[in-house]
């Protein structure tokens, strides 16, 4: 479960960031 979490979550951060960058962008 840990080592889901440790592969998951920088992938998601990634993703989040470029979307609100995407956004920013946007706008």
């Amino acid at each position: 479960m840990s080592l889901v979490w440790k592969g998951y979550l920088p992938v998601s951060l990634c993703y989040i960031i470029f979307f609100i960058g995407l956004k920013i962008i946007l706008l």
